[in-house]
C-alpha cells in the first residue's frame, strides 16, 4: 500500500525525533533542531503532532511498536514458558547490543517524565503496555495448564525481567566497555532456568 505525502512527512519527523531524543536528551533537543534533522519547517511539527508532548508521545507509540513487532516475531518460535523467558531476556540484550539508541530513547523519556506530570501519566501507559505485551507472548498458556513458579507468578518474573534489563542498559549506556555489564543477561537466564527446574 503506498503511503500519502502526509504519512511520509509524518514518519520522517518521527525518525528525525527519535535520532535527535537519542543523541541530545529530551531536555536539550529543540523542536528546530528536529525539523531541521527531518528536512521540514517548524510549522509542520506543529502541524502533526501540535507541541512537543504530542510529538514525543508518538515517538513512544512508534518506540512500543518497534519493541513489540520484535518481541511478536522472536516468541513465534518458543513453544514453552521456559523457551519464552529466556527469549526475552536474549531479546532485550540484543535489542541494547544492535539498537542502541532504542534504549537512550527508553531511558531519556522516564528521565523526562519524572519532571513533567502530565509526560509521566504517558510513560506509566507506555510501561503498563509493553507489560500487556510481554504478558500476552511469555505468559500465554498453550495447553492451557501453564506452571506457575512457586512463590511468585509468572507476570511478577517478566515484570522483573523487564526492570533488569533496564539496569543493565543505564550501566552499558554509561560504561559500554566494561565486559562485566552483558552477562548479567547470561546469569538472569540461568537464574530463572533454575528457577523453573525447582519449581515445576
Amino acid at each position: 500500500m503506498t503511503k500519502s505525502k502526509s504519512e511520509i512527512t509524518a514518519e520522517k519527523i518521527l525518525t528525525a525525533a527519535f535520532n535527535c531524543i537519542a543523541a541530545k536528551g529530551c531536555n536539550s533537543v529543540t523542536l528546530r533542531e528536529i525539523a531541521q534533522e527531518a528536512g521540514v519547517v517548524l510549522s509542520q511539527l506543529n502541524y502533526y503532532f501540535v507541541n512537543k508532548e504530542g510529538l514525543f508521545s508518538a515517538v513512544i507509540k512508534a518506540m512500543r511498536q518497534t519493541y513489540t513487532d520484535g518481541l511478536d516475531l522472536r516468541m513465534k518460535k518458543c513453544v514453552s514458558f521456559a523457551e519464552r523467558i529466556t527469549a526475552l531476556a536474549s531479546y532485550n540484550e540484543e535489542l541494547l547490543k544492535e539498537n542502541t539508541a532504542l534504549y537512550q530513547c527508553f531511558l531519556e523519556f522516564f528521565n523526562y517524565a519524572m519532571w513533567s506530570e502530565p509526560f509521566k501519566e504517558e510513560m506509566a501507559g507506555f510501561v503498563s503496555d509493553i507489560l500487556i505485551a510481554i504478558d500476552a507472548q511469555v505468559v500465554r498458556n498453550d495447553e492451557g495448564n501453564a506452571p506457575q513458579p512457586s512463590p511468585f507468578s509468572l507476570e511478577v518474573i517478566t515484570r522483573l525481567i523487564l526492570a533488569a534489563s533496564f539496569g543493565l542498559s543505564i550501566q552499558y549506556l554509561l560504561a559500554p566497555a566494561d565486559t562485566r555489564i552483558l552477562p548479567g543477561f547470561d546469569a538472569m537466564k540461568a537464574i530463572i532456568a533454575r528457577a523453573e527446574r525447582n519449581n515445576p
